[in-house]
Parts: C-alpha cells; structure tokens; sequence
C-alpha cells in the first residue's frame, strides 16, 4: 500500500496548483513534504520560507508555518527564524532567479555563516514567472526572450561558490532521476549546518519549447543526456556531474608552542646576563630575551625581520618586566625555543 501521509503537510485546498502541465516543480514540493514525513516534521516543528517566482509558491502550498518574503530574501527571513527559533527545523524553498540574481548577495553570506538551513533551489535556468528571460543559471548559447541569439555570458556555477570554504554541503540533482532526488532531500535536511541542493527541473512552456521540446518527458531525457551521477561522497562536483559534495569543518591543530614543551631545567645552558647581551642579533647573531630566569631565541620572529630590525634594541635582555605588563606577552614568547637559563 503506498504511504501518502505526506499529504498532512500540503494544503490540498488549495489544489489545483497554478504551476504548468508538466513543470518540475510540483515533483519538488512533493518529494520534499515526504522526506520532511519521514522524519517526522511537521507544523509544530518546521518553518518553510519563499521567494518570488513559480518556485516561490511552494511555501504558500504547505501545510507549515510559511514566510512569502519579498524578492531575494528567502535566505535572510530563513536565516532570521533559525537564530531566533533554533529549537526549529528551517527550509527555504526557491528558485534559481530569486536565489542566485537578487538573492545572490545573501546565498553567499549566509552560506559562510552556515547557519542549520536547507536550501532546495529549483534551478529551471530561465525566469518563467516573468515569460521567459534569461536568468543566472541559463546555459551560454540557450534562446531566451531576451537573448533570442543565444545568452552571451557563462552561467553562475552555484557548484563553483558553495564548495569553496567549509563547511559545506551542496548537492546536484534533477527531477528526472528520481532516486538520486530523494536522497539528496533527505541527506540535505539531516546535514547539520547550511545545506543546498541544485535541482535541476524543467520549465516546459517557458524555456522547453523554445529549446525545441513538445513534451516534458523530452526535456526529462535531454537531463540524463547533459549529465551523469557520481558514486560517493565528492569534495566537489564537475559541471556535469550529479552527486553530493560535501566537507566538514576544518578542525585547526593548535601547535604546540616550543617554549611549553618540557625541558629538564639541568640540560638547559646558563647564561648571564652579561653573556645573554651578547645576543643582541648584531652581524648575524640570534636574537636571545630572558623571561623569569629562562631564556628564548626570538630570531624567527617577525618583529625582528627587514626594516624592523630596528627593535633589536630589545635583544639581549632580561625583559621579564616588560613583557609582564604586556596584552600578549607570554604568549608570543612561548612561540620560540627555549634555549637556556640565566644565571641568579
């Protein structure tokens, strides 16, 4: 028996949609409210967010709580909600032209921020609400109303900007290969950060036709033929490519500062202080401070490099005053090797 509770999530009185025979995006809002079943959200504990256009009726279509915000900002109302409800599951759901032209600006700072959102762009690479223009994501070469030669300019590479700093989770996908689809719903809604995936879906009457397609099935197949899906889990997808890349954040391994590391203090050589003003980096000697009885070689610091090295007036010295009165001070001297002691 086929399970169509999902139905609990859309507001079928509101059905018939106003979408065209044939487009994408009802596969979209469908296959999303039953990925959001399955995991169990629901009106209690989901907020969905539009934009303009076809795609930003989608919203309007669920039986969630739902913003319909002003043209470009899906991101920032979704953005909004989640820092003030985090207990909330977040989804936008757009399109190419509201996400990537007006709405660009924001895809690329609230990605860097990665705050815990789902982003399902249905990327029909045309504006369709509006008849037909060229928009961000439309191949070079593709007839539109206000390319009727052919678009001049290259495509925005949604793939290209969302991969380029982790984390990140971007996956591309069409309304096509329907498995593949499912997957990168559910995968997307489970990532934790900001997730986005790249659906690419048809706008028959719009776009289709002008292409040369008489049914929807056409452009359908004309997906499969562009591009191919990828196995695994990839650090990025090539433009052809369907699949999932992601990263997690990059951990930073905080090295350990040489001056911390244990030293038998009997190993260690003994200076005085006359001795220690020997060091004073003039004519290729090392740079050496003494800081509470121990001694630090500072050559390496960049202090101490080029034209700076005028500041070797503070080589050879027992500057243990100074640097304990100073914002950072055993901070930066235990960034340098601990060389000997000085002699009480």
């Amino acid at each position: 028996m086929i399970d169509r509770s999902y139905k609990e999530l859309l507001k079928l009185g509101r059905f018939p949609h106003t979408w065209c025979p044939g487009c994408g995006i009802g596969a979209v809002l469908k296959n999303v409210a039953m990925a959001m079943k399955e995991l169990g959200w629901n009106n209690q504990n989901t907020s969905v967010v539009s934009g303009i256009g076809c795609s930003g009726r989608m919203a309007g279509y669920m039986n969630l709580d739902a913003v319909h915000t002003p043209h470009g900002r899906a991101l920032t109302a979704a953005e909004a909600i989640k820092t003030v409800r985090p207990d909330l599951n977040v989804v936008v759901l757009s399109g190419d032209g509201d996400l990537g032209a007006i709405g660009g600006n924001h895809l690329l700072h609230t990605s860097r921020r990665n705050p815990n959102i789902t982003v399902f762009c249905n990327d029909n690479e045309i504006y369709g609400l509006t008849g037909g223009q060229a928009g961000p994501t439309t191949p070079k070469g593709t007839k539109t109303i206000t390319s009727p030669s052919g678009e001049h300019y290259q495509p925005l590479r949604l793939n290209r900007i969302l991969t380029t700093q982790a984390p990140y989770f971007y996956a591309r996908t069409t309304v096509y290969h329907l498995n593949h689809f499912k997957a990168c719903i559910q995968e997307a809604l489970l990532w934790k950060g900001f997730s986005f995936v790249d659906i690419i879906s048809d706008c028959i009457e719009l776009n289709g036709r002008r292409l040369g397609f008489k049914t929807a099935h056409q452009m359908f197949k004309w997906f499969d033929e562009r591009f191919h899906m990828v196995e695994g889990v990839r650090d990025h997808l090539k433009d052809d490519e369907l699949g999932i890349a992601k990263k997690e954040a990059e951990v930073k391994v905080e090295e350990v500062p040489v001056g911390k590391v244990e030293v038998k203090h009997e190993d260690l050589k003994t200076f005085t202080r006359e001795e220690l003003k020997q060091f004073d980096g003039a004519e290729g000697r090392p740079l050496y401070i003494g800081y509470k009885g121990k001694v630090y070689d500072i050559s390496a610091s960049p202090l101490f490099q080029g034209e700076k090295r005028m500041r070797c007036h503070m080589a050879g010295k027992d500057l243990t005053k100074e640097l304990d009165v100073a914002p950072h001070g055993e901070d930066l001297i235990f960034k340098f090797p601990l060389v000997g002691r000085l002699k009480e």
